[in-house]
């Protein structure tokens, strides 16, 4: 199985969260991500590894109090 890469518009959908939010954690340094643009380009072509997509939201989750960790 390959690697698949996401573009901010399916993490978003993913997510179930706008587009901002995941720019926000992208910029932040939260979020790795992959630039497709060449060299010079003016314009990035981010895309996220759909497993680094999942494992940032694992790593959000609260859980509640009194239990323990899956």
């Amino acid at each position: 199985m390959g690697i698949r890469l996401l573009t901010v518009v399916e993490v978003a959908e993913l997510w179930g969260v706008d587009k901002q939010t995941v720019y926000r954690a992208i910029w932040a340094g939260e979020l790795a991500f992959v630039d497709l643009a060449a060299p010079g380009a003016k314009k990035a072509r981010i895309r996220v590894r759909e497993s680094v997509a999942d494992e940032y939201i694992k790593s959000r989750e609260i859980q509640p109090r009194g239990k323990a960790a899956a």
